[in-house]
């Protein structure tokens, strides 16, 4: 007879099992190489935490001109810009690389506020996949990029999502197994991940920047 504390190292054997296929699937070439450009530090630590280690190759830079540095030397699939960092504002690296390098494969998506709504249509024109409303969520950020992702790489983006949802089906479940989550927090942000959606003010602020982009009439 299997006691409890057998059943469950076996339990946990099984899950780090499929999670070690699911990070062999995703070694190597096959992982999403994404740079960050991001100086605060509070904000790097959620994009750590919201893009899974199996799914993404993770670079983090300071500033615009490193950003431009390691967009050179390493070839990201995805560019997350902060609108305002040190030595060369995201703009600037936005339109280096679309302008001057002519790079328009690589997926970009400008990281702002509400307050720099004006400086996203300015981005949009220069040609951008998307945006992401700061502060977020780590539990959406990782689809949210995906989806913007999907734009250029629609097949390989759908693959990883589907991963996302399956390593984080399998952190819920332990979670569970464990009488977890212990608040209404933890459960809307595990619910949030299986949607691959976020009703938050992320959601309101780009329904009101497409507005302006496209005002009734045109």
């Amino acid at each position: 007879m299997t006691s409890e504390k057998e059943e469950s190292r076996m339990l946990s054997k099984d899950e780090d099992n499929c999670l070690s296929e699911s990070q062999h699937s995703q070694d190597g070439a096959d992982k999403i190489k994404i740079l960050i450009v991001e100086d605060d530090q509070t904000t790097q630590l959620l994009y750590d935490k919201g893009l899974f280690n199996q799914i993404f190759d993770k670079k983090m830079v300071v500033s615009g001109k490193e950003a431009i540095l390691v967009y050179e030397e390493w070839h990201p699939d995805i560019i997350m810009l902060d609108v305002y960092v040190h030595e060369m504002t995201g703009y600037q690296v936005l339109k280096a690389i679309r302008t001057t390098i002519k790079d328009n494969e690589t997926t970009i998506v400008m990281a702002t506020s509400l307050s720099d709504k004006e400086d996203v249509l300015s981005c949009t024109k220069l040609g951008i996949e998307g945006y992401i409303i700061k502060p977020f969520s780590c539990s959406e950020i990782g689809a949210k990029i995906l989806g913007y992702y999907a734009k250029k790489k629609p097949e390989r983006a759908q693959e990883a999502a589907a991963l996302c949802r399956e390593i984080a089906k399998q952190s819920q479940d332990k979670h569970l197994d464990r009488g977890k989550p212990n608040t209404k927090e933890d459960a809307q942000d595990m619910q949030d991940v299986e949607r691959g959606t976020s009703d938050t003010a992320a959601g309101k602020a780009e329904a009101e920047i497409a507005t302006d982009k496209n005002p009734p009439g045109e």
